[in-house]
Formats: structure tokens, sequence, C-alpha cells
């Protein structure tokens, strides 16, 4: 699949998923997610930190187009794939990513 028809992912990190002083290894961290968790090949992922709460957590487009919720969810069910347990799978290997992260950092 061309990266023009893939769904893209940016994904806002929140820094105090690190812990209390995680404001200051986020940038660190999304760096170690963006080359550790690799996309199924309908996707591509770009983890940032976020800073900004205004902004949302995570932001879905396809090409240029920026997509609503509906538009995600049709995407998704196109390739047979449930909304919700798209973001859970990503929530779950976001978790490891923190805990391999925070044990080559911290040597937990």
């Amino acid at each position: 699949m061309s990266d023009d028809k893939r769904i893209k992912l940016l994904y806002r990190v929140e820094p105090g998923c690190l812990g209390p002083t995680g404001k200051d290894f986020i940038e660190g961290f999304c760096n170690f997610a963006n080359e550790k968790i690799k996309p199924p090949v309908y996707a591509l992922f770009s983890f940032v930190p976020r800073y900004d709460k205004s902004l949302p957590e995570r932001e879905y487009k396809v090409g240029n187009k920026n997509l609503s919720e509906q538009q995600v969810s049709a995407y998704l069910s196109r390739l047979e794939k449930d909304k919700s347990e798209f973001e859970e799978q990503i929530d779950e290997l976001l978790s490891h990513a923190i805990d391999t992260y925070l044990r080559r950092t911290h040597k937990v």
C-alpha cells in the first residue's frame, strides 16, 4: 500500500506517562517509540510529545486530509479492523515501549 493511502496516526504522548520527571525524557522516548513501534502495513505512526493539552491525543490523516472519528472508523472498517481494538493495540505497544525505555534509561 502506498504511503498516501495509508492511515497516518499522529500520537501525542503525555510526558507524565514516563513518571514525575517525564518531561525530561519525553523527547528521547518519542524518538525511541518512532524507531521501535512498527505499524501495520496499512498505517504509519508518528509519536510526538504532548505539550499542548488543547490538542487531541490522537490525530488521523489519509494523504493530507484530516479524518474525523467517523471517517477513521469507516477507513478501518473497510480493512476489517475495529477502531477501538486498533487504538487498544497501539496503547499496549506504547505501554511496552515505555517499560522498555524506562528500563534502559533508568536501569530499573
